[in-house]
């Protein structure tokens, strides 16, 4: 892919985002080179790992990665036969060898359910032993410790007991009596490795000695007195020899990371891969990214976020943006400011980070394909030092996209054939259009030209959209609608920003009829979709409040069985406490009729009382009428309807309801609640209901001197009957008086499912004494 393609979608821009969240150097360096790639079965890799780490670290926390340095030249140096590292390169060595095990102890015991991010684990392979030997030997600025050897520590012990010797008695010589005419200041000093005496020229007076430097106003001499030239002289051997230990010990360090250098190799290419992609997780965790499922063809970006927008601390409307499989593009319109660059660039930038491992800012559920190459012409193509024209920049670009592509592609256009005349400008892009629309290539345009509109609008496989715009303010909303058209407003927004309104009204007056008409038809398609989405949102919202009713019945059901559960089970346990008390109680009983302690009149007794305590804990009733099988003449269910069962055989049961004979397989039925005994009072008056099923008949209900309550429950016989038996159209007989019953029924055929729809009867049918009904069938 081009740099340029890459630059004009800000994929760098995104990069250096991840850059940043990078620990150490080598990974930023990783990250700075991060390109998508072109393998379906690559880009599904680092879109795994990526998804895992963030998984891992949701789990985990923190992953402990710290600044590690680039280990890559000091490995290259050590592998060379008698290298010397030194101290500060050692140190840089043994600081990422203990980093990488601290991060290798952290996850292996964590990444077990993580593939990829396992298989980076598994190469961290810094040895324990070295890490050890270099902590022993190295202090953290570079220089040797003591404890390296025991040969260093007894050589640094001897020199710490001559030099504090050699001082003593130097210190002791400065503030002999009779030195102050001869001493320069009253310290020991060291010049060319060797201790000496800052004395007055004329020291000499004094004692023999050798002048090892002078001072800048040669006023002072730095003299190494004669008695202290062999105590100096066995300072410095036991320098060279204890320089000599630690050369060998830093020679073997050296040796010890040259023979582990393929394994701190593979060690630092993890540890750099770790880096980078813990950096990619914290930029999903950080701008609520997800892994895109990548599909063959199409793509569908929902709730998209373009990322550099989110950084700017501001609220960024999510867009939808989908390109099914087999189309061959989407076109964007609408006004300038809208919003439809942004929408381009998210597209393209959006499929970029997908190819290039990284999870994107959008909703679980978006799609991206793998492109081969992706392109884009945004922007002012403008170029002096060629002599280009912005039109012929764009063309120029165009013509090397062309040259270049490789399917499957992505090209995204931003105004395609603007800077020359409109017309033109239009034709080349429905040109391009239909060309590029010919081969494995997918087309996001933004565009003003109406040409370009509707010509997507109306060919099969382009994908129209607009930018939502406020009409009434003038103001974008940044939302993008599919299947529609979006204005420009430049007239609109010139006459709000202050054109003066005689040149609004000649540019209005210039325009084509057709132009006209088109602006107002788009205005009317808008107005609808816009009552049409309201009516929309209004239907999902019921449908939300009936699932959370249906849920609520649900759990309210549960509860009722489980408490009916607990009831059954307590009751369960008092009955047959009672029976073992009965039992036991009846047994005496009998031992003393036997022995004629007792009568017949306390046998009776007894089973009175027994009796008692039994019906009191499970009414007979109750229990035959629950626990009891179905029998022919019983009131049953099936589904809403209610009838009485009149044939109950093997594997058939047939119920009788309204002049109506169901047949249903028995498991289907269940005792109905209305067989329970009916506690309302009785009617005051009779109440009559006159229909019939047979024949042409059964399409008429009337319901006059009727309680609401009965001619309701009747009413909804009477549709279940008219239901069951097809018919398409019923009248409804309520009669006028007060107008209560007529409206019970208007308010009860409302909500009913059998009613498709109701009216006033015609004058000659009943007027407004009846209703027609509609079935629902």
């Amino acid at each position: 892919m081009r740099e340029r393609d890459l630059k004009a979608l800000e994929y760098d821009k995104v990069i250096h985002l991840v850059m940043e969240l990078c620990a150490s150097e080598p990974g930023r360096e990783a990250t700075a080179e991060l390109r998508p790639s072109i393998d379906p079965v690559e880009v599904q890799r680092r879109l795994t790992a990526t998804a895992e780490m963030v998984e891992l670290r949701s789990h985990a926390g923190s992953i402990p990665i710290s600044e590690f340095a680039d280990q890559r030249p000091y490995l290259l140096a050590a592998a060379r036969a008698g290298a010397i590292l030194g101290g500060e390169a050692l140190v840089k060595v043994r600081d990422f060898i203990v980093g990488s095990r601290h991060v290798s102890g952290f996850l292996r015991s964590r990444v077990e359910r993580f593939q990829r991010v396992a298989a980076l684990v598994q190469n961290l392979l810094a040895p324990k032993e070295l890490a050890d030997a270099m902590l022993s030997a190295l202090a953290d600025d570079g220089t040797i410790l003591d404890d390296a050897s025991p040969e260093l520590k007894r050589l640094r012990s001897r020199l710490r007991d001559e030099r504090n010797e050699l001082e003593t008695r130097l210190l002791r010589s400065l503030n002999a009596s009779g030195m102050e005419s001869f001493v320069s200041d009253y310290i020991v000093t060291i010049r060319n490795r060797r201790f000496v005496l800052p004395m007055k020229l004329n020291y000499s007076e004094r004692f023999e000695g050798i002048v090892q430097d002078r001072s800048v106003s040669g006023e002072t001499l730095f003299v190494e007195p004669m008695w202290a030239v062999e105590l100096n002289n066995r300072l410095m051997m036991l320098e060279r020899e204890a320089e000599a230990e630690e050369t060998r010990i830093l020679a073997q360090l050296t040796a010890m990371v040259g023979g582990y250098a393929p394994e701190l190799q593979l060690t630092f290419d993890a540890m750099v891969a770790l880096d980078a992609l813990n950096a990619r997780a914290l930029f999903a965790e950080r701008f609520r990214c997800v892994e895109p499922q990548i599909v063959d063809d199409g793509i569908d970006f929902i709730g998209a976020r373009h990322p550099l927008l989110l950084t700017s601390g501001r609220d960024v409307i999510p867009i939808d943006v989908k390109i099914g499989a087999g189309q061959r593009g989407i076109v964007i319109s609408g006004p300038n400011t809208g919003g439809k660059t942004v929408a381009l660039k998210t597209v393209g930038l959006l499929s970029l980070m997908a190819q290039a491992g990284m999870l994107i800012p959008a909703l679980p559920g978006s799609k991206a394909t793998v492109f081969r190459s992706v392109f884009a012409d945004i922007g002012d193509e403008q170029s002096i030092e060629s002599n280009l024209s912005s039109f012929s920049g764009h063309i120029a670009n165009l013509s090397e996209i062309i040259r270049s592509l490789d399917e499957p592609a992505l090209v995204i256009l931003d105004e395609p054939g603007a800077g020359t005349d409109p017309a033109e400008g239009a034709a080349l892009a429905i040109g391009l259009m239909n060309h590029l629309g010919t081969r494995r290539c997918m087309l996001a345009i933004a565009t003003h030209s109406t040409a370009v509109k509707l010509h997507a609008y109306s060919q099969a496989g382009f994908e129209a959209a607009a930018v939502d715009f406020d009409a009434e303010h003038l103001a974008p909303l940044y939302r993008l609608k599919p299947h529609t058209i979006g204005q420009s407003y430049g007239l609109a927004v010139a006459r709000r920003l202050g054109l003066p309104e005689e040149i609004i009204r000649a540019a209005e007056q210039s325009m084509g009829t057709g132009t006209i008409e088109l602006t107002d038809s788009l205005k009317r398609l808008d107005a609808e979709r816009a009552k049409l989405n309201a009516q929309l949102e209004k239907l999902r919202e019921r449908e939300l409040n009936l699932a959370q009713i249906e849920q609520d019945v649900l759990q309210k059901a549960e509860r009722t069985r489980e408490r009916a559960e607990l009831e059954r089970k307590r009751l369960r346990a008092e009955v047959a406490d009672l029976i073992e008390e009965l039992r036991r109680d009846g047994a005496a009983l009998m031992d003393e009729l036997k022995t004629r302690a007792k009568s017949r009149t306390d046998l009776k007794g007894f089973i009175t009382t027994a009796s008692s305590k039994l019906e009191s804990l499970a009414p007979a009733d109750a229990a035959s009428e629950s626990d009891a099988p179905l029998k022919v003449g019983d009131s049953v269910e099936v589904g809403d309807i209610r009838g009485e069962l009149i044939v109950l055989e093997a594997g058939r049961a047939v119920i009788s309801r309204g002049g109506l004979r169901i047949e249903v397989a028995p498991e289907r039925l269940r005792r109905s609640a209305a067989s329970a005994p009916d506690l309302r009072p009785a009617p005051t008056k009779a109440a009559t209901v006159t229909f019939s099923v047979e024949g042409g008949e059964g399409t008429e209900l009337n319901l006059i001197g009727m309680r609401t309550t009965d001619a309701l429950r009747a009413l909804e016989d009477f549709l279940d009957t008219a239901f069951l038996t097809n018919r398409a159209e019923v009248r409804i007989v309520h009669g006028i008086g007060s107008g209560a019953l007529r409206k019970a029924v208007a308010e009860y055929l409302g909500t009913s499912p059998y009613c498709a729809s109701f009216r006033g009867a015609e004058p000659h049918h009943g007027g407004a004494g009846a209703t027609i009904v509609q079935m629902n069938l």
